[in-house]
C-alpha cells in the first residue's frame, strides 16, 4: 500500500471509506455533505488528510485526518487525530497502523510535541492498537465538552 496526501481524484473513493466510516459511529449517512465537507477541508486545507491507496487496484483502503492545534505553554505545534477509518475491504491488512505511522513520521516533520486522538470507551481494537503504537492515556486531564 502506499500512503499518501489526499487529492481530487480520490476524493469520490474516500467519500464511501468515509460514509462507512460515519456509519460505524452511528450517523446516518449523508454522501453529498460530506463530499462538500471534504472537498472544503481540501481546498481550505482545514486538515490533513492520508489515505492509504490499495496499488493493485487504485482503490482507497483507508484515511486518516488530522486537525492542527498548538500547545500555548509549550510554544508549540500539536495534531488532533480526529478520524481514522478502514474500509470493511481491507481489514485486517494493518491499514490503521501504517497510516498512524504515517502520522507520526508527519509529526515529526512538523515539529509537532504530540499527537492527540480520542476513541469511544468501548472501542477496544482502537485501543488495543493505540497502545501498541507507544498512545499513552492522558490521566492529568479531564475533557469536557458542551452542545452549541
Amino acid at each position: 500500500m502506499k500512503i499518501i496526501r489526499i487529492n481530487e481524484h480520490y476524493l469520490p473513493q474516500l467519500v464511501t471509506v468515509f460514509e462507512e466510516y460515519r456509519a460505524f459511529c452511528d450517523f446516518e449517512p449523508c454522501p453529498k455533505e460530506t463530499y462538500e465537507f471534504l472537498a472544503k477541508l481540501m481546498r481550505n486545507e482545514g486538515s490533513v488528510m492520508f489515505i492509504a491507496v490499495d496499488p493493485d487496484s487504485d482503490s482507497v483502503m483507508g484515511f486518516v485526518n488530522l486537525y492542527p492545534s498548538y500547545s500555548s505553554l509549550a510554544l508549540k505545534r500539536l495534531w488532533i487525530l480526529n478520524d481514522l477509518g478502514v474500509s470493511s475491504d481491507f481489514r485486517g491488512r494493518n491499514v490503521s497502523k501504517a497510516l498512524i505511522q504515517r502520522v507520526l513520521s508527519f509529526a515529526k516533520e512538523t515539529q509537532a510535541i504530540r499527537v492527540e486522538l480520542k476513541t469511544g470507551k468501548n472501542n477496544q481494537t482502537a485501543m488495543q492498537l493505540y497502545r501498541a503504537m507507544d498512545f499513552e492515556i492522558d490521566n492529568d486531564n479531564v475533557y469536557y465538552r458542551v452542545p452549541c
